[in-house]
């Protein structure tokens, strides 16, 4: 009998048999078999031999597959050996065990089942959301692999994959662990590989038309008429999500009272107060059915990449950097905040669940009031503070 190893592995040849079966004869229990396939190649198969007992002294064999080569070399077979025939040793059943591993959900399962008992129950926003991430992250990373196998090094390299979007990343991390905390419910495993993973460090979207580029911004935007131009005047003055103010229909607005009730926001229903100009914007729409801000054809809101690209349109124009519809929101509650508006006025206003996001917004007031102080007191100099000399560095 020869010992399976690689070199053995480069010699085989079957000549004119359709199959072959060799023992190793270091490991016993340890064997290969070799059989020709339909199409002339050699499939080899690792397995090990297991003796089961019999009543009638009869000997009686099990064959476990381990797998083929080159997916197990003959080393990795024979470690695998090994321990198959440790546990049955023990009086395990590696069989049994092998069948149960098979039979373990894959990452797909996990994903069927999150989009049917989780998914159903969110805000469609929301489930898109998850979606996405799902489709471009999660899928790539962990498609074909068992939920019970995936570690937390395979978590963590996905998320080292994705870290050129530090936020996208975060994301998916959170999204994955939702549903490992479902797989744990269903049994598929007993622990959570995203936990206590490190987040990438988010940079916080900061950007605003300051006093600067917000006056281009409006008068390159007055030259503009119709139902995205509006839509982008009202973003303007109101603050709100583009989804909110897209998806706004005309039996939610009272305009007598200047209210908009919205059914259904990122922080649930809400009521929203609307500014004289606000309400200018929607009273004149030329139509009193549907969508307030509805596209050209029928009864469909109006066109979000028709929305951006106006509103790429119009800083070209004005001459200033791209902005995103989100950029007319921060825009909103900073001028909001710099005019005196208080933490709670800020939170009714703008639609936030709690004061936290208010305070980005207060914060930044704060800080363009005291610039602005400083800068006056400056110019007053009425200390008397002697001018520093400029000079050049160097000669």
């Amino acid at each position: 009998m020869p010992i399976l190893s690689e070199d053995f592995m480069r010699r085989l040849s079957l000549g004119d048999r359709a199959e072959k079966v060799y023992r190793d004869s270091k490991l016993p229990g340890f064997a290969l078999r070799i059989r020709r396939k339909a199409d002339g190649s050699l499939a080899k198969t690792f397995f090990v031999v297991q003796e089961l007992p019999s009543r009638d002294d009869s000997r009686k064999r099990r064959k476990i597959s381990i797998g083929e080569h080159p997916t197990f070399t003959a080393d990795a077979a024979r470690d695998e050996a090994e321990a198959m025939l440790r546990a049955i040793k023990r009086g395990d059943d590696p069989a049994a065990e092998k069948a149960a591993k098979k039979a373990a959900p894959l990452f797909e399962d996990l994903v069927d089942d999150f989009e049917r008992n989780h998914l159903d129950e969110k805000k469609p926003a929301t489930k898109k959301d998850y979606q996405g991430r799902i489709r471009r992250v999660l899928l790539p990373a962990f498609k074909g692999k068992r939920v019970m196998d995936i570690t937390a090094d395979m978590v963590r390299q996905m998320h080292r994959q994705t870290r050129e979007k530090p936020t996208e990343a975060n994301r998916a991390l959170a999204v994955l662990s939702v549903m490992f905390k479902r797989a744990i419910e269903l049994g598929w495993r007993k622990d959570n590989p995203c936990v206590g993973l490190k987040r990438n460090k988010e940079a916080i979207r900061e950007r605003w038309l300051d006093e600067h580029d917000l006056p281009k911004f409006i008068a390159s935007l007055a030259k503009l008429e119709g139902t995205h131009a509006d839509l982008i005047r009202f973003l303007t003055v109101t603050g709100w999500r583009v989804s909110e103010a897209r998806l706004m229909t005309w039996d939610m607005v009272d305009l007598p009272r200047l209210l908009v009730r919205l059914p259904d926001t990122k922080t649930g229903a809400a009521v929203r107060a609307l500014s004289t100009d606000a309400a200018t914007i929607i009273d004149r729409q030329p139509q009193r059915v549907g969508f307030v801000f509805r596209a050209r054809r029928g009864a469909r809101p109006a066109d979000y990449r028709k929305l951006c690209d106006t509103l790429a349109d119009i800083c070209k124009d004005a001459g200033i950097e791209p902005i995103t519809p989100h950029t007319l929101r921060h825009t909103a509650a900073t001028w909001a905040a710099v005019s005196g508006a208080e933490a709670h006025e800020l939170r009714e206003a703008f639609g936030w669940k709690t004061l936290a996001m208010t305070a980005r917004y207060v914060s930044k007031s704060e800080s363009l009031a005291r610039r602005g102080a400083e800068r006056a007191a400056s110019a007053m100099n009425v200390l008397q503070k002697p001018s520093a000399d400029v000079r050049e560095i160097g000669r």
